[in-house]
């Protein structure tokens, strides 16, 4: 990025993502939180007036937050928002830019995860996702927010997860990740023979994603049809 402060999240933006979190948090443990907050949870008190005015919790007995069916469908569409992204987003992930190359293109050659992950740690690769996402307007700090929620980077388990909630250092994170992310103006180069835009870059980069993606999508629905998994 060529501005450090190019993505802001927005008060109302940080008070929808704690509270699609809180309630993820609710739904899958699964627990309540009575109306009288104690210690560190009355810090939660904002995230859970919000999720109360959007009817996202209802009041159980006059004693308790508990998830609503609203809420729980909010959650399982903002679920399947995230599985969406990691069908089309995962792809760019990894790709050498100086070669053209995706390192998915070779993610049925490995006999188990570990190979594969070990292949993902090397240097060549960079993570083209939040260039991707803001070149197609999709929301990147939502998409890094998404991949927090999934591989659980909120600390539910430490002390004072409930005020880092809305005010911890995390979402300095998000921002900063976003920030420093690859786009579309860092693509563009020149030669002798002339000169390439990051448009003209992104679009080659989209396109080859695209191809492959298809082309996994045969081969995996191949092997379900065949009942085969490389790393089983």
């Amino acid at each position: 990025m060529s501005q450090d402060d190019y993505y802001q999240l927005k008060p109302d933006q940080r008070e929808q993502f704690a509270g699609i979190y809180l309630l993820d948090h609710m739904v899958s443990t699964p627990t309540s939180f009575p109306i009288i907050l104690e210690g560190n949870d009355e810090d939660l008190e904002p995230v859970l007036e919000w999720l109360l005015t959007h009817e996202y919790v209802e009041i159980l007995d006059q004693s308790a937050y508990v998830p609503s069916t609203k809420g729980k469908q909010l959650l399982e569409k903002f679920k399947q928002r995230y599985r969406d992204y990691l069908t089309n987003f995962d792809i760019y992930s990894a790709v050498d830019l100086e070669s053209g190359t995706f390192a998915f293109a070779k993610y049925h050659d490995f006999d188990s995860e570990t190979d594969w992950r070990e292949y993902l740690d090397q240097d060549c690769w960079d993570d083209l996702r939040v260039g991707v996402a803001d070149y197609q307007d999709i929301d990147p700090i939502e998409i890094v927010f998404m991949s927090f929620l999934n591989e659980g980077k909120f600390g539910r388990d430490e002390n004072g997860w409930q005020f880092d909630l809305l005010l911890g250092s995390v979402w300095d994170e998000i921002l900063e990740i976003c920030n420093e992310a690859i786009d579309e103006e860092d693509l563009g180069w020149s030669d002798e023979q002339g000169e390439v835009s990051g448009e003209t870059v992104m679009e080659d980069i989209i396109a080859q994603g695209s191809a492959l993606i298809e082309k996994l999508h045969l081969k995996e629905e191949h092997e379900t049809e065949n009942d085969s998994n490389p790393w089983i």
